[in-house]
């Protein structure tokens, strides 16, 4: 036998061994989760037909050590979870047994795991203190590119806030690249907010005959196919109840394509697929999927009834994973964040709809069912005088007839629950080191249009500064009234004033303990 016919062999039994050993440790920690089969149980992620166990091992290395949280999309579906860190329970051996069994038996054979590999990142990563998100992992290790019929996909961004489709030839790019992914994806931008994005690419028609284009975004956006304008979505809103599916005509070959879209705030969202002549389902050329048409859920409208404040304890989009949605009868709605302790969305007309989260354990985040949706804050929501730090939140404030810039660190507060009265109307209970807080909110019964009374309250010995809205845009406060974001006015009624730091779009209210700011949320 030849030498690398013999050493051939023996990385083989090698591997074998190793899966082998790592079946124990797959069989008494993972399988609750992923299954016995790796296909996922109780709707949570598969290893089966996943990309994630595959290429670079220390991806997967990383999750088994520090845990991975939020959004991420397995297998073609969208998932919201909190994988919990297993590092310091499992020796590097361990886990590289595990993922070495995990590589063979579910991801066609992708190599094994060595031990020393298990060490290397251990250490390169042990600084670590919180799971991993997928959006780090894929910029360190990437998925490798997608084979798509999206040919030579060029994708210009540009900044700015719009309320509707510019003339985007009179624009300034920002950033222009080349994306070999075969994908159109929002974050390829690096921004979050007021951007627009421009792609350019050719469709391959594998043969003549029509072809059914799928397209939605939040917020809108227009297809063009072959220089024409197929689809277009109108307004600032989320995915869901506006997407267009239009029949193209194509003869076999390159058909040039382009999709221009626009993020106000709020997800950020670009669905884009197709159906060929022989196709079953549609083939998706946006990193979101959004299924196929005739497997879509059904509608389960969730609203206010008799007069009584509706409310959706599950994965909203836009905000936390510990969210609570409340849709109060006057068409007015708001998502509380419960791990940042404020209010993070706020929306108009249509509450929520159930069909997602209800029909087949359906995963992920479902956005708000409205309009007008307002992104008001993203971080921690209670702030303090403190020194700087890495992450510090710049506001302005008034003393002694001058305004002056100050440094706040996040308070370390809790939240601890929320009580509803009679009519559904919420207000959510925050405490930490010093100070307790209540967030009440209740319908304007005497208002001319729907508007929202929010009574903030605090108690205790220290002084308590509230983030109302960061990283939108904002105008005002004028005559105690506050723009925020898309024509959402804050209006102060009563107690302490708002105040607002153009420069960091930063609106806040600080209390003294005893004192309570009373505001009105509607829209202009």
């Amino acid at each position: 036998m030849r030498p690398s016919s013999l050493l051939a062999l023996l990385a083989t039994a090698i591997f074998a061994s190793a899966a082998e050993d790592g079946a124990q440790v797959y069989n008494t920690l993972c399988v609750a989760c992923h299954g016995p089969d790796g296909k996922g149980l109780n709707g949570l992620p598969p290893l089966v037909g996943s990309d994630w166990p595959k290429g670079p091992a220390a991806r997967s290395i990383k999750i088994v050590l520090n845990g991975l949280t939020g959004p991420v999309d397995v297998a073609g579906k969208g998932y919201n979870i909190d994988m919990p860190p297993q590092g310091a329970v499992l020796s590097d051996e361990k886990i590289a047994a595990a993922l070495t069994y995990i590589r063979a038996t579910f991801a066609a054979g992708a190599g094994a795991v060595t031990p020393d590999e298990v060490k290397s990142v251990r250490a390169a990563t042990s600084s670590r203190t919180k799971p991993w998100t997928a959006t780090e992992l894929l910029k360190a290790h990437p998925f490798p590119p997608a084979k798509t019929a999206l040919k030579n996909l060029v994708g210009t961004m540009y900044k700015g806030e719009w309320k509707q489709m510019p003339d985007f030839s009179s624009l300034k790019p920002a950033l222009m690249e080349d994306f070999n992914v075969g994908l159109v994806d929002p974050d390829q931008s690096g921004l979050k907010s007021n951007f627009a994005m421009v792609w350019t690419a050719q469709f391959e028609a594998k043969e003549d005959g029509k072809y059914i284009f799928n397209f939605d975004c939040d917020d809108f956006g227009a297809l063009f196919v072959g220089g024409e304008k197929v689809a277009e979505i109108k307004g600032i809103a989320p995915i869901g109840g506006r997407r267009k599916e239009v029949p193209v005509m194509l003869k076999k070959g390159l058909t040039p394509i382009r999709i221009e879209y626009v993020q106000v705030g709020g997800e950020q969202v670009v669905l884009l697929g197709y159906k060929g002549p022989k196709d079953k389902g549609v083939q998706w050329l946006s990193k979101s999927k959004g299924g196929n048409a005739a497997k879509a859920t059904p509608s389960i409208p969730i609203q206010p009834k008799d007069g009584v404040a509706a409310i959706y304890r599950n994965f909203i989009g836009g905000t936390s994973p510990r969210a609570i949605g409340i849709g109060f009868p006057n068409e007015l709605n708001l998502a509380y964040s419960a791990e940042n302790v404020g209010v993070e969305l706020f929306w108009a007309g249509k509450f929520m709809d159930g069909g997602h989260h209800w029909t087949d354990r359906g995963a992920g985040n479902e956005p708000p069912a409205g309009t007008s949706v307002v992104k008001l804050s993203d971080g921690q929501a209670i702030i303090q005088d403190g020194a700087p730090s890495g992450n510090l939140v710049r506001y302005v404030a008034a003393k002694g007839g001058k305004d002056f810039v100050f440094s706040a660190l996040p308070v370390s507060a809790e939240f601890r629950g929320y009580d509803l009265d009679k009519a559904g109307n919420p207000t959510f209970r925050t405490a930490g080191e010093g100070f307790a807080m209540t967030d009440a909110w209740a319908p304007d019964t005497a208002a001319s249009k729907p508007t929202l009374i929010r009574t903030i309250k605090v108690t205790g010995d220290k002084a308590v500064t509230v983030v109302l809205a960061r990283g939108t845009t904002i105008s005002g406060p004028s005559d105690g009234v506050t723009e925020v974001g898309t024509g959402l006015l804050i209006r102060a009624q009563g107690g302490v004033y708002p105040r607002s730091s153009a420069a960091d779009k930063t609106l806040t209210v600080t209390l003294k303990p005893g004192e309570s700011a009373v505001l009105g949320y509607s829209y202009r």
